[in-house]
Protein backbone atom coordinates (compact mmCIF):
# COMPACT_ATOMS: atom_id res chain seq x y z
CA UNK A 1 0.00 0.00 0.00
CA UNK A 2 1.42 3.45 -0.92
CA UNK A 3 2.49 5.58 2.02
CA UNK A 4 -0.10 8.31 1.32
CA UNK A 5 -2.91 5.69 1.41
CA UNK A 6 -1.57 4.18 4.62
CA UNK A 7 -1.47 7.65 6.21
CA UNK A 8 -5.04 8.34 5.08
CA UNK A 9 -6.49 5.07 6.42
CA UNK A 10 -4.55 5.36 9.68
CA UNK A 11 -5.87 8.87 10.31
CA UNK A 12 -9.40 7.90 9.27
CA UNK A 13 -9.61 4.89 11.61
CA UNK A 14 -8.11 6.85 14.50
CA UNK A 15 -10.88 9.43 13.96
CA UNK A 16 -13.44 6.59 13.85
CA UNK A 17 -12.19 5.40 17.23
CA UNK A 18 -12.67 8.91 18.66
CA UNK A 19 -16.16 8.97 17.11
CA UNK A 20 -17.14 5.63 18.67
CA UNK A 21 -16.01 6.84 22.09
CA UNK A 22 -17.58 10.31 21.86
CA UNK A 23 -20.97 8.90 20.79
CA UNK A 24 -20.74 6.30 23.60
CA UNK A 25 -20.66 3.27 21.29
CA UNK A 26 -19.36 0.24 23.18
CA UNK A 27 -15.73 -0.71 22.60
CA UNK A 28 -16.40 -4.15 21.05
CA UNK A 29 -19.17 -2.86 18.80
CA UNK A 30 -16.83 -0.10 17.64
CA UNK A 31 -14.08 -2.60 16.79
CA UNK A 32 -16.56 -4.76 14.86
CA UNK A 33 -17.77 -1.74 12.89
CA UNK A 34 -14.15 -0.77 12.12
CA UNK A 35 -13.39 -4.29 10.85
CA UNK A 36 -16.51 -4.37 8.68
CA UNK A 37 -15.70 -0.93 7.22
CA UNK A 38 -12.12 -1.95 6.41
CA UNK A 39 -13.25 -5.26 4.91
CA UNK A 40 -16.36 -4.30 2.92
CA UNK A 41 -15.98 -0.54 2.59
CA UNK A 42 -12.34 -0.44 1.44
CA UNK A 43 -11.69 -4.11 0.52
CA UNK A 44 -8.43 -4.12 2.48
CA UNK A 45 -6.32 -7.19 3.12
CA UNK A 46 -6.41 -8.98 6.46
CA UNK A 47 -3.11 -7.59 7.79
CA UNK A 48 -4.27 -4.02 7.17
CA UNK A 49 -7.64 -4.79 8.78
CA UNK A 50 -5.84 -5.86 11.96
CA UNK A 51 -3.58 -2.76 11.96
CA UNK A 52 -6.46 -0.35 11.34
CA UNK A 53 -8.60 -2.00 14.02
CA UNK A 54 -5.74 -1.47 16.45
CA UNK A 55 -5.49 2.19 15.37
CA UNK A 56 -9.24 2.55 15.92
CA UNK A 57 -8.75 1.22 19.45
CA UNK A 58 -6.04 3.85 20.01
CA UNK A 59 -8.49 6.57 18.96
CA UNK A 60 -11.09 5.15 21.37
CA UNK A 61 -8.51 5.09 24.17
CA UNK A 62 -7.22 8.60 23.37
CA UNK A 63 -10.69 10.14 23.75
CA UNK A 64 -11.10 8.77 27.29
CA UNK A 65 -7.47 9.50 28.22
CA UNK A 66 -7.87 13.14 27.12
CA UNK A 67 -11.07 13.50 29.17
CA UNK A 68 -9.38 12.11 32.28
CA UNK A 69 -6.49 14.57 31.92
CA UNK A 70 -8.89 17.48 31.35
CA UNK A 71 -11.61 16.54 33.80
CA UNK A 72 -13.69 19.51 34.91
CA UNK A 73 -13.81 20.67 38.50
CA UNK A 74 -16.71 23.11 38.79
CA UNK A 75 -18.19 24.97 41.77
CA UNK A 76 -21.53 23.55 42.81
CA UNK A 77 -24.59 25.18 44.35
CA UNK A 78 -26.14 28.64 44.03
CA UNK A 79 -24.24 31.87 44.50
CA UNK A 80 -20.74 30.39 44.23
CA UNK A 81 -17.77 32.70 43.67
CA UNK A 82 -15.01 31.74 41.24
CA UNK A 83 -12.35 33.47 39.15
CA UNK A 84 -11.07 32.93 35.64
CA UNK A 85 -9.29 34.46 32.65
CA UNK A 86 -11.07 35.57 29.47
CA UNK A 87 -9.25 33.26 27.02
CA UNK A 88 -11.14 34.16 23.82
CA UNK A 89 -12.12 37.48 22.33
CA UNK A 90 -15.62 38.30 23.73
CA UNK A 91 -18.39 38.05 21.16
CA UNK A 92 -21.10 40.69 20.83
CA UNK A 93 -24.63 39.37 20.25
CA UNK A 94 -27.95 41.03 19.45
CA UNK A 95 -28.82 41.18 23.16
CA UNK A 96 -25.46 41.39 24.94
CA UNK A 97 -22.09 39.68 24.92
CA UNK A 98 -20.66 36.17 25.33
CA UNK A 99 -17.49 35.86 27.40
CA UNK A 100 -15.55 32.58 27.58
CA UNK A 101 -13.71 32.07 30.86
CA UNK A 102 -11.00 29.57 31.78
CA UNK A 103 -11.37 28.81 35.48
CA UNK A 104 -8.55 29.27 37.94
CA UNK A 105 -7.68 27.02 40.89
CA UNK A 106 -9.15 25.38 42.86
CA UNK A 107 -11.48 24.82 39.88
CA UNK A 108 -10.75 23.59 36.36
CA UNK A 109 -12.68 23.92 33.12
CA UNK A 110 -14.33 26.52 30.90
CA UNK A 111 -17.56 28.49 31.32
CA UNK A 112 -19.45 30.84 29.04
CA UNK A 113 -20.89 34.01 30.58
CA UNK A 114 -23.95 35.67 29.03
CA UNK A 115 -23.69 39.32 29.99
CA UNK A 116 -25.44 42.64 29.21
CA UNK A 117 -23.95 44.83 26.43
CA UNK A 118 -22.18 47.06 28.97
CA UNK A 119 -19.66 47.18 30.48
CA UNK A 120 -17.44 45.67 27.79
CA UNK A 121 -14.99 42.97 28.79
CA UNK A 122 -11.73 42.16 26.99
CA UNK A 123 -9.41 39.30 26.20
CA UNK A 124 -6.90 38.58 29.00
CA UNK A 125 -8.94 40.13 31.82
CA UNK A 126 -9.29 38.26 35.10
CA UNK A 127 -12.90 38.19 36.29
CA UNK A 128 -14.46 37.34 39.63
CA UNK A 129 -17.90 35.83 39.10
CA UNK A 130 -20.69 35.15 41.56
CA UNK A 131 -23.42 32.92 40.16
CA UNK A 132 -24.60 29.37 39.47
CA UNK A 133 -23.15 27.31 36.62
CA UNK A 134 -25.65 25.42 34.45
CA UNK A 135 -25.09 22.74 31.81
CA UNK A 136 -26.25 23.30 28.24
CA UNK A 137 -28.89 20.86 26.87
CA UNK A 138 -26.17 18.92 25.00
CA UNK A 139 -23.97 18.81 28.10
CA UNK A 140 -21.01 20.26 26.19
CA UNK A 141 -21.02 23.80 27.63
CA UNK A 142 -21.04 25.31 31.11
CA UNK A 143 -23.28 28.37 31.07
CA UNK A 144 -23.71 31.34 33.43
CA UNK A 145 -26.57 33.78 32.83
CA UNK A 146 -26.23 37.45 33.88
CA UNK A 147 -23.93 36.88 36.86
CA UNK A 148 -22.37 39.39 39.18
CA UNK A 149 -18.96 40.16 37.64
CA UNK A 150 -16.03 42.41 38.49
CA UNK A 151 -12.59 42.76 36.91
CA UNK A 152 -9.73 41.90 39.29
CA UNK A 153 -6.82 41.64 36.80
CA UNK A 154 -5.58 42.66 33.34
CA UNK A 155 -3.27 41.45 30.56
CA UNK A 156 -3.24 37.77 31.50
CA UNK A 157 -3.72 36.52 27.94
CA UNK A 158 -1.24 35.70 25.20
CA UNK A 159 0.59 38.86 24.09
CA UNK A 160 0.60 37.89 20.40
CA UNK A 161 -3.12 37.10 20.35
CA UNK A 162 -3.88 40.30 22.22
CA UNK A 163 -1.93 42.32 19.64
CA UNK A 164 -3.66 40.56 16.73
CA UNK A 165 -7.09 41.19 18.24
CA UNK A 166 -6.15 44.85 18.52
CA UNK A 167 -5.08 44.91 14.86
CA UNK A 168 -8.34 43.29 13.81
CA UNK A 169 -10.34 45.87 15.77
CA UNK A 170 -8.50 48.66 13.94
CA UNK A 171 -9.19 47.08 10.56
CA UNK A 172 -12.88 46.57 11.40
CA UNK A 173 -13.02 50.17 12.59
CA UNK A 174 -11.49 51.27 9.27
CA UNK A 175 -14.18 49.37 7.39
CA UNK A 176 -16.91 50.95 9.50
CA UNK A 177 -15.54 54.44 8.83
CA UNK A 178 -15.68 54.20 5.01
CA UNK A 179 -18.75 52.00 4.39
CA UNK A 180 -22.41 52.17 5.44
CA UNK A 181 -23.36 49.98 8.38
CA UNK A 182 -24.93 47.09 6.47
CA UNK A 183 -22.10 46.85 3.93
CA UNK A 184 -19.46 47.24 6.63
CA UNK A 185 -20.96 44.45 8.75
CA UNK A 186 -21.11 42.06 5.77
CA UNK A 187 -17.49 42.81 4.80
CA UNK A 188 -16.33 42.27 8.39
CA UNK A 189 -18.15 38.94 8.31
CA UNK A 190 -16.51 37.91 5.04
CA UNK A 191 -12.99 38.87 6.12
CA UNK A 192 -12.95 38.06 9.83
CA UNK A 193 -16.06 35.98 10.54
CA UNK A 194 -17.45 38.90 12.57
CA UNK A 195 -21.25 38.86 12.96
CA UNK A 196 -21.71 41.12 15.94
CA UNK A 197 -22.84 44.11 13.83
CA UNK A 198 -25.49 42.17 11.91
CA UNK A 199 -29.02 43.32 12.51
CA UNK A 200 -31.57 40.69 13.45
CA UNK A 201 -33.26 41.17 10.07
CA UNK A 202 -30.04 40.68 8.07
CA UNK A 203 -29.02 37.66 10.12
CA UNK A 204 -32.43 36.16 9.37
CA UNK A 205 -32.03 37.02 5.66
CA UNK A 206 -28.74 35.10 5.56
CA UNK A 207 -30.39 32.09 7.16
CA UNK A 208 -33.46 32.09 4.89
CA UNK A 209 -31.38 32.53 1.73
CA UNK A 210 -28.97 29.76 2.73
CA UNK A 211 -25.93 32.04 2.57
CA UNK A 212 -24.87 32.07 6.23
CA UNK A 213 -21.76 30.09 5.34
CA UNK A 214 -20.22 33.02 3.41
CA UNK A 215 -19.39 34.72 6.73
CA UNK A 216 -17.66 31.59 8.02
CA UNK A 217 -14.04 31.41 6.89
CA UNK A 218 -13.20 28.58 4.48
CA UNK A 219 -9.95 27.03 3.30
CA UNK A 220 -10.69 28.38 -0.16
CA UNK A 221 -11.11 31.96 1.06
CA UNK A 222 -8.01 31.84 3.25
CA UNK A 223 -6.03 30.33 0.37
CA UNK A 224 -7.21 33.29 -1.76
CA UNK A 225 -5.71 35.69 0.79
CA UNK A 226 -2.42 33.75 0.94
CA UNK A 227 -2.11 33.30 -2.83
CA UNK A 228 -2.98 36.94 -3.55
CA UNK A 229 -0.47 38.17 -0.98
CA UNK A 230 2.25 35.94 -2.43
CA UNK A 231 1.50 37.17 -5.97
CA UNK A 232 1.53 40.85 -5.00
CA UNK A 233 4.78 40.58 -3.00
CA UNK A 234 6.62 38.32 -5.47
CA UNK A 235 7.66 41.26 -7.64
CA UNK A 236 8.75 43.33 -4.62
CA UNK A 237 10.73 40.94 -2.40
CA UNK A 238 11.13 37.84 -4.58
CA UNK A 239 8.95 34.75 -5.02
CA UNK A 240 10.61 32.66 -2.30
CA UNK A 241 10.37 35.34 0.42
CA UNK A 242 6.81 36.16 -0.66
CA UNK A 243 5.83 32.50 -0.30
CA UNK A 244 7.21 32.23 3.23
CA UNK A 245 5.55 35.50 4.21
CA UNK A 246 2.18 34.23 2.92
CA UNK A 247 2.67 30.98 4.86
CA UNK A 248 3.27 33.06 8.00
CA UNK A 249 0.23 35.24 7.25
CA UNK A 250 -2.31 32.38 7.27
CA UNK A 251 -1.89 31.23 10.93
CA UNK A 252 -1.65 34.90 11.91
CA UNK A 253 -4.96 35.56 10.18
CA UNK A 254 -6.57 32.53 11.88
CA UNK A 255 -5.46 33.75 15.31
CA UNK A 256 -6.74 37.23 14.50
CA UNK A 257 -10.22 35.83 13.81
CA UNK A 258 -10.35 34.03 17.17
CA UNK A 259 -9.15 30.57 16.05
CA UNK A 260 -12.64 29.05 15.91
CA UNK A 261 -12.85 25.47 14.59
CA UNK A 262 -13.94 26.48 11.07
CA UNK A 263 -11.10 29.03 10.84
CA UNK A 264 -8.51 26.55 12.12
CA UNK A 265 -9.68 23.95 9.59
CA UNK A 266 -9.60 26.56 6.85
CA UNK A 267 -6.13 27.72 7.86
CA UNK A 268 -4.63 24.22 7.88
CA UNK A 269 -6.16 23.34 4.52
CA UNK A 270 -5.08 26.68 3.08
CA UNK A 271 -1.50 26.01 4.22
CA UNK A 272 -1.55 22.52 2.71
CA UNK A 273 -2.83 23.93 -0.59
CA UNK A 274 -0.12 26.62 -0.73
CA UNK A 275 2.61 24.11 0.19
CA UNK A 276 1.41 21.70 -2.51
CA UNK A 277 1.41 24.48 -5.11
CA UNK A 278 4.90 25.63 -4.12
CA UNK A 279 6.32 22.10 -4.27
CA UNK A 280 4.50 21.30 -7.54
CA UNK A 281 2.84 18.31 -5.90
CA UNK A 282 -0.68 16.99 -6.39
CA UNK A 283 -3.02 18.44 -3.76
CA UNK A 284 -5.15 15.64 -2.32
CA UNK A 285 -8.31 17.01 -0.71
CA UNK A 286 -8.97 13.58 0.78
CA UNK A 287 -5.68 13.46 2.64
CA UNK A 288 -5.75 17.18 3.47
CA UNK A 289 -9.16 17.11 5.12
CA UNK A 290 -8.38 13.88 7.02
CA UNK A 291 -5.06 15.24 8.27
CA UNK A 292 -6.74 18.51 9.28
CA UNK A 293 -9.47 16.70 11.21
CA UNK A 294 -6.89 14.50 12.93
CA UNK A 295 -4.78 17.47 14.06
CA UNK A 296 -7.81 19.31 15.44
CA UNK A 297 -9.14 16.22 17.24
CA UNK A 298 -5.76 15.53 18.82
CA UNK A 299 -6.02 18.99 20.38
CA UNK A 300 -9.65 18.49 21.41
CA UNK A 301 -11.43 15.18 20.59
CA UNK A 302 -14.76 16.55 21.88
CA UNK A 303 -15.10 18.67 18.72
CA UNK A 304 -16.34 15.67 16.76
CA UNK A 305 -19.58 15.44 18.72
CA UNK A 306 -20.11 18.80 20.38
CA UNK A 307 -18.84 21.47 17.96
CA UNK A 308 -21.49 22.24 15.32
CA UNK A 309 -19.10 24.47 13.36
CA UNK A 310 -16.59 21.59 13.14
CA UNK A 311 -19.29 19.21 11.91
CA UNK A 312 -20.73 21.58 9.29
CA UNK A 313 -17.32 22.68 8.08
CA UNK A 314 -16.07 19.16 7.41
CA UNK A 315 -19.38 17.85 6.12
CA UNK A 316 -19.54 20.64 3.49
CA UNK A 317 -15.96 20.01 2.40
CA UNK A 318 -16.53 16.25 2.19
CA UNK A 319 -19.63 16.89 0.08
CA UNK A 320 -17.64 19.01 -2.40
CA UNK A 321 -14.72 16.56 -2.51
CA UNK A 322 -16.69 13.31 -2.89
CA UNK A 323 -20.22 14.09 -4.10
CA UNK A 324 -19.41 16.85 -6.61
CA UNK A 325 -17.20 14.71 -8.93
CA UNK A 326 -19.84 11.96 -9.03
CA UNK A 327 -22.68 14.37 -9.85
CA UNK A 328 -20.50 15.99 -12.49
CA UNK A 329 -19.86 12.63 -14.17
CA UNK A 330 -23.49 11.52 -13.98
CA UNK A 331 -25.00 14.68 -15.47
CA UNK A 332 -23.66 15.53 -18.92
CA UNK A 333 -25.41 18.91 -18.81
CA UNK A 334 -22.66 20.06 -16.46
CA UNK A 335 -19.81 19.23 -18.82
CA UNK A 336 -19.04 22.93 -19.31
CA UNK A 337 -18.85 25.64 -16.67
CA UNK A 338 -21.16 28.11 -18.40
CA UNK A 339 -21.39 31.83 -17.79
CA UNK A 340 -19.53 32.88 -14.61
CA UNK A 341 -18.96 29.17 -13.79
CA UNK A 342 -22.59 28.93 -12.64
CA UNK A 343 -22.85 25.21 -13.42
CA UNK A 344 -19.81 24.34 -11.33
CA UNK A 345 -21.01 26.57 -8.49
CA UNK A 346 -24.47 24.98 -8.69
CA UNK A 347 -23.15 21.43 -8.37
CA UNK A 348 -20.64 22.30 -5.66
CA UNK A 349 -23.31 24.09 -3.64
CA UNK A 350 -25.75 21.23 -4.13
CA UNK A 351 -23.10 18.73 -3.01
CA UNK A 352 -22.25 20.75 0.09
CA UNK A 353 -25.93 21.31 0.96
CA UNK A 354 -26.69 17.61 0.58
CA UNK A 355 -23.80 16.68 2.87
CA UNK A 356 -24.77 19.12 5.64
CA UNK A 357 -28.54 18.55 5.39
CA UNK A 358 -28.71 15.81 8.07
CA UNK A 359 -26.79 18.03 10.52
CA UNK A 360 -28.94 21.10 9.75
CA UNK A 361 -32.18 19.15 10.12
CA UNK A 362 -31.20 17.60 13.46
CA UNK A 363 -29.78 20.88 14.82
CA UNK A 364 -32.17 23.52 13.45
CA UNK A 365 -35.01 21.63 11.78
CA UNK A 366 -34.69 23.93 8.73
CA UNK A 367 -33.06 23.93 5.27
CA UNK A 368 -33.28 26.89 2.90
CA UNK A 369 -35.14 25.96 -0.34
CA UNK A 370 -33.48 28.85 -2.22
CA UNK A 371 -29.88 28.10 -1.20
CA UNK A 372 -28.77 26.69 -4.55
CA UNK A 373 -29.75 29.66 -6.69
CA UNK A 374 -28.72 32.32 -4.17
CA UNK A 375 -25.28 30.74 -3.82
CA UNK A 376 -24.78 30.57 -7.57
CA UNK A 377 -25.37 34.31 -7.77
CA UNK A 378 -23.35 35.27 -4.68
CA UNK A 379 -20.30 33.01 -4.59
CA UNK A 380 -18.70 34.18 -7.82
CA UNK A 381 -18.37 37.69 -6.38
CA UNK A 382 -16.94 36.65 -3.00
CA UNK A 383 -13.20 36.34 -3.96
CA UNK A 384 -13.11 39.84 -5.50
CA UNK A 385 -15.08 41.23 -2.54
CA UNK A 386 -12.56 39.75 -0.12
CA UNK A 387 -9.61 40.98 -2.17
CA UNK A 388 -10.78 44.60 -2.40
CA UNK A 389 -12.21 44.45 1.11
CA UNK A 390 -8.88 43.40 2.60
CA UNK A 391 -7.14 46.20 0.69
CA UNK A 392 -9.72 48.67 2.02
CA UNK A 393 -9.21 47.54 5.63
CA UNK A 394 -5.42 47.55 5.34
CA UNK A 395 -5.18 50.93 3.57
CA UNK A 396 -7.08 52.47 6.46
CA UNK A 397 -4.04 51.78 8.65
CA UNK A 398 -2.06 54.16 6.40
CA UNK A 399 -4.53 56.65 4.92
CA UNK A 400 -8.27 57.06 5.35
CA UNK A 401 -8.46 58.75 1.94
CA UNK A 402 -6.90 55.79 0.13
CA UNK A 403 -9.21 53.44 2.05
CA UNK A 404 -12.21 55.53 0.98
CA UNK A 405 -11.26 55.23 -2.72
CA UNK A 406 -10.92 51.44 -2.44
CA UNK A 407 -14.23 51.24 -0.56
CA UNK A 408 -16.10 52.54 -3.64
CA UNK A 409 -15.06 49.43 -5.55
CA UNK A 410 -15.81 46.90 -2.82
CA UNK A 411 -19.09 48.73 -2.10
CA UNK A 412 -20.39 47.78 -5.56
CA UNK A 413 -19.82 44.07 -4.90
CA UNK A 414 -21.34 44.31 -1.42
CA UNK A 415 -24.45 46.06 -2.77
CA UNK A 416 -24.96 43.26 -5.26
CA UNK A 417 -24.50 40.52 -2.62
CA UNK A 418 -26.86 42.19 -0.14
CA UNK A 419 -29.49 42.57 -2.88
CA UNK A 420 -29.29 38.84 -3.72
CA UNK A 421 -29.38 37.79 -0.05
CA UNK A 422 -32.46 39.88 0.67
CA UNK A 423 -34.20 38.86 -2.56
CA UNK A 424 -33.90 35.16 -1.81
CA UNK A 425 -34.98 35.57 1.81
CA UNK A 426 -38.44 36.91 0.88
CA UNK A 427 -41.37 34.83 2.12
CA UNK A 428 -43.00 34.57 -1.31
CA UNK A 429 -39.99 32.53 -2.47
Amino acid sequence: MPLYNLAFYSALFFILGIGFASFEISFWLGIILAILLAWFGFSLRSKFIFILSLISFLGFFYFHFYNVLNQEILPSGDGQTFTGVVFREPKDTLTGQEVDLKLREPYQGEVRLYLPPLPKFGYGEVLEVNSKIEKSPSGSLNLVFEPGVRVIGQNQGNLIKSSLFGLKEKMVSNINSVLPQEKASLLSGLLFGERSEFTKEFDEALRKSGTTHIVALSGYNIAIIGTTLAGVLAGLIGRRKAFYLSIFTIPTFVLMTGAQSSAVRAGIMGLILLLAQNQSRIYSFRNAITLTALLMLLLNPSLLRFDLGFQLSFAATIGIVYLYPRFKNWIRFFGKNGWLNWRTTFLQTFSAQLAVSPILLTSFGYISPTALLSNILVLEAIPLTMFFGFITAALGLVSNSLSLISSWIVGLFLSYEIFVIKLFSLNWL
